[in-house]
């Protein structure tokens, strides 16, 4: 269980399988491909200083750069802050 503080939000990935990339050639891990700035991310958990509209479940679209993967020895966990966040997806947006 990972509980994020001072704005971060948690978020599941949604994975790339490795034909989306379309190439064979090695690029560095940070590599952001034209068309690829942005990504669709489901949120799982947010610090308390994160104001509404965002929520637990909801999916949002997030700056992919921005994306922080932290591996603290219980596995990897993906986490962002809350000014990343351009926007939500979905119905029943308030």
């Amino acid at each position: 269980m990972f509980k994020p503080c001072n704005r971060y939000i948690l978020i599941e990935r949604t994975q790339l399988d490795d034909e989306d990339w379309g190439s064979c050639i090695e690029l560095p891990e940070d590599y952001c491909a034209p068309g690829l700035a942005h990504e669709l991310v489901e949120i799982k958990a947010i610090a308390c200083a994160v104001k509404p509209p965002l929520a637990t479940g909801q999916r949002v679209v997030v700056l992919r750069h921005m994306i922080e993967e932290v591996d603290f020895g219980e596995g990897k966990v993906y986490l962002i802050l809350e000014n990343n966040v351009l926007g939500i997806v979905g119905e029943n947006i308030r």
